[in-house]
């Protein structure tokens, strides 16, 4: 439909559909940006039928899903199978990315430098591990969305504890531990065909709750890009493993289109271990990212599905400016949110809007504030100057965030 103002459809819902709604309605070649599920699209992320007679009734272009569960529920074949552009990893390719045990099994086979680590079934098998294992440990659900989900044990007691918990009441199967890597948190973020790959940005990421690396670890509390602290041969040594990555897919005839993180930690000048892929852009960094693109993500996007992106990109053209974003958590739900009527670049996560026009949180996540500008010492005090006029009772940020810089 070339020369034609386009309909777009994301699947998924948070701050990631929002950021990425936001950036693609700058483009002037779009005409539509719906959002799956919203209170306009009242339809499930794993509903593939309804998604699907939804793109062919709204003549949607191109979609672009960016939730695990969609992911999981194998949209992409799906669509493709219908005839319908999509850009994304289907599910035999992105298992890598939703499944952390499947992941952490895949990089330790592919020789990528990663944590000690061991997948267990039952609460029994993990006596061994625990036994021999250099604690701090790190224990994970395989398929984790929630805080609760994984957790950073210093004594064998509270893995046990834990462990308890996600095997017994939570009857939780292949569950992950390793040992926990002390260092700098970063992801790069690759933008591939299935065959080539070309990066973003690095980020550096703040995952645990409290300033100083305390308290639960979490999805992601904030982060700025560019890390200035990822030099060419970490970089160059990243991307050595995204290309291997895709070429074992490629050899299981299941290749990788779409956005694929690599999250690490830098351990040492050069040095660093590979934790974890990311099947998209993340709630806590996605606006961070898109703020950097100045390219069309949409003609990428298309040029992937259409095999063209190694012929027609030699790189992803980003600005000069640099990003900095913190998410808020709430202790406790309905908690009224003062302070946004001033507020731009914010996403909200978990946050219910009432007929009289107020928010109120959820628990846990519940907005994410981003800033950009021409430098991160400068767009660090913006987000601050944001967070401070923000307030409900039991409000949680962390403000160490560039605390160096």
């Amino acid at each position: 439909m070339e020369g034609n103002k386009k309909n777009i459809l994301i699947i998924g819902k948070g701050a990631v559909a929002a950021a990425l709604s936001k950036k693609l309605k700058e483009n002037e070649s779009v005409e539509n940006v719906f959002i799956a599920p919203s209170s306009n699209v009242d339809i499930r992320e794993d509903d593939l039928t309804g998604l699907l007679k939804f793109a062919l009734e709204n003549e949607i272009d191109l979609t672009i899903p960016v939730s695990e569960k969609s992911l999981d529920a194998d949209i992409v074949s799906f669509f493709q199978t219908n005839g319908q552009n999509i850009f994304g990893p289907v599910k035999d390719a992105c298992n890598i990315a939703i499944n952390k045990s499947t992941g952490k099994k895949f990089l330790y086979k592919n020789r990528a430098q990663t944590s000690k680590f061991g997948v267990f079934e039952k609460l029994q098998q993990t006596e061994e591990f625990l036994k021999n294992a250099n604690f701090p440990i790190t224990i994970k659900c395989s398929k984790y969305n929630k805080i609760e989900d994984r957790l950073v044990c210093t004594t064998t007691a509270l893995a046990r504890e834990f462990l308890e918990i996600l095997f017994s009441t939570k009857n939780e199967t292949n569950v992950l531990i390793e040992e926990f890597t002390n260092g700098h948190n970063f992801t790069i973020y690759y933008i591939t065909d299935g065959y080539s790959a070309l990066p973003i940005t690095a980020i550096g990421n703040y995952k645990f709750s409290e300033n100083g690396n305390g308290g639960l670890l979490t999805n992601g509390m904030g982060c700025y890009t560019p890390d200035y602290k990822i030099s060419d041969v970490v970089f160059s040594r990243v991307d050595n493993i995204v290309r291997n990555t895709l070429t074992s897919l490629d050899r299981k005839g299941t290749p990788y289109m779409g956005i694929l993180g690599v999250e690490c930690t830098l351990t040492g000048e050069d040095k660093f271990f590979v934790n974890e892929f990311k099947p998209f852009l993340q709630d806590f960094d996605a606006a961070a990212v898109l703020n950097l693109v100045d390219d069309n993500l949409i003609d990428i996007f298309m040029a992937c599905i259409e095999g063209l992106f190694a012929d027609e990109y030699e790189e992803i053209k980003t600005n000069e400016l640099s990003s900095v974003s913190a998410v808020v958590l709430s202790r406790q739900n309905n908690k009224v949110i003062k302070g946004l009527d001033n507020i731009e670049d914010i996403e909200f996560l978990n946050v219910t809007k009432t007929n009289d026009e107020k928010y109120l949180t959820g628990k846990g996540e519940v907005l994410v504030i981003t800033k950009t500008a021409s430098t991160l010492n400068r767009a660090k005090n913006l987000m601050y100057e944001d967070l401070a006029q923000i307030f409900f009772d039991g409000m949680k940020y962390r403000k160490d965030i560039l605390k160096s810089n």
